[in-house]
């Protein structure tokens, strides 16, 4: 198996296995190992190969879903493994703490992503960490456990903890039925329509934060926000997804204000009463009027206008009708992935122009066309983000439990793991307060300064 695995990266095969039981001082080099390419060992050693100390009677012939052998010796027998989630974990057959000088550079590497880690739990120390979407409450019918360490959910009480994650936004999903469907029947719960569904959603939300009240709290403002963090608390914020809960009432509107709702995401995938989605049929050509009544009202009532999931022509239209800046909570680069879901440099300049904020979102096909996506692939997509908009335009809206999340950053419990990305990147601590909810918050004290 080994050897199958290293063929590509060996520069011969060995017609015999060659003694890695080593007899000669500890201190002394007396085998090649050879790096692939790309790999950790090549960026630390700045080389394609080392010479070890190794003496062992016993290898490793399976490395496990989360790593992959990246040294080995001529004849294919395994040195080293890395993870495969794009975190810095390293182990190595040979022993490094023998070989003086040429042991060093792991021992330098090792002390230099401790101490990334630390400084980026003392960002998290500092700096407000707000996840703009999350679709947690698609699990409520599975009886999950917020206050457990529940493994069929991606963000829990544990796991934001582990993570040192301050807030997430938990959005009541609607699906949107397809015409002479009936709402009802979309949903795991037995309500009358949409809005009883999202008010549902809502109330099994104040019961989580209720039952967890030492360590939870609801935040329906920024300052609500930071004064959960200083009492030591996680915030929950409230979001809708899909317009639809509105039932094509205007009124309801100020209801889900009063709930303490922060945004609206105007559609999901499909055309409904407010505006086309970018998955839709062009119902509307953009905004209904109704829907220009409805971001009219929202705007009255402080909650913000999210148009990811809306058609070009809905963003542009919301962005003349909106009195304040629009967000979206979780979209993608077209210019990097071209799916209708993601915004074009031009949607970025102008949403950027009226004040707005685009976050990036976690979800693999919108970061992505082909292949597994990344952490990199993420950070790909916020630094054009960036490039285009500004640093005072965009944040993180990682859209776990609605098929967010990807390798280095698969759950609340990797979220330091962004903030350890921006540190490589040489981000300052202003920009990382922007980029982890500064700029989201600055456009919900402007809806709700009305």
């Amino acid at each position: 198996m080994a050897e199958r695995e290293f063929k590509h990266f060996l520069p011969r095969f060995a017609d015999n296995l060659i003694q890695h039981s080593q007899e000669a001082p500890r201190n002394l080099a007396t085998q090649t190992v050879y790096f692939e390419p790309q790999s950790l060992l090549t960026e630390i050693f700045h080389a394609s190969s080392v010479h070890v100390n190794s003496f062992h009677h016993q290898a490793v012939c399976n490395a496990g879903s989360k790593f992959k052998f990246t040294a080995a010796t001529v004849d294919g027998v395994p040195e080293a493994m890395e993870s495969t989630e794009f975190k810095p974990l390293l182990g190595v057959q040979w022993h490094p703490e023998w070989m003086e000088e040429q042991g060093l550079p792991l021992f330098q590497w090792l002390v230099k992503q401790a101490e990334i880690f630390a400084e980026a739990k003392r960002m998290h120390d500092k700096v407000l960490t707000l996840d703009t979407h999350c679709d947690t409450p698609m699990f409520f019918p599975l009886n999950v456990r917020f206050d457990q360490r529940d493994p069929r959910i991606l963000v829990d009480l544990h796991k934001m903890t582990e993570g040192r994650q301050d807030a997430t936004t938990m959005v009541a999903y609607l699906p949107q039925p397809k015409a002479g469907e009936a709402f009802r029947n979309k949903v795991a719960f037995d309500v009358s329509g949409p809005r009883s569904y999202a008010d549902l959603i809502f109330d099994k939300i104040e019961n989580i934060v209720a039952q967890n009240c030492e360590y939870v709290a609801l935040a329906r403002s920024p300052q609500q926000l930071y004064a959960n963090k200083a009492a030591g608390k996680k915030s929950i914020v409230l979001g809708i997804e899909n317009g639809l809960a509105l039932e094509n009432d205007l009124t309801n509107v100020a209801h889900f204000a009063h709930r303490g709702v922060s945004y609206i995401t105007l559609c999901h995938n499909g055309d409904n009463d407010i505006c086309d989605s970018a998955r839709g049929t062009a119902t509307h050509g953009g905004v209904s009027e109704f829907g220009r009544r409805v971001i009219e009202e929202m705007n009255r009532t402080g909650i913000m206008v999210d148009l990811s999931h809306g058609a070009e022509s809905s963003f542009y239209d919301a962005l003349e009708i909106s009195r304040y800046p629009i967000v979206c909570s979780h979209s993608n680069c077209k210019a990097l992935c071209d799916v209708p879901r993601n915004l074009s440099d031009e949607q970025l300049r102008a949403l950027a122009a009226k004040g707005g904020v685009a976050h990036i979102t976690l979800y693999k096909g919108f970061l992505r066309t082909q292949g597994e996506a990344n952490i990199y692939d993420a950070m790909e997509h916020l630094e054009h983000a960036i490039k285009v908009m500004g640093i005072d335009h965009v944040g993180l809206g990682t859209d776990f439990d609605g098929d967010g999340g990807v390798q280095g950053i698969a759950n609340s419990s990797e979220i330091i793991n962004f903030t350890i990305q921006l540190l490589r990147r040489r981000f300052s601590e202003t920009d990382i307060e922007k980029i982890w909810g500064g700029n989201w918050l600055r456009v919900m004290q402007q809806c709700k300064a009305q």
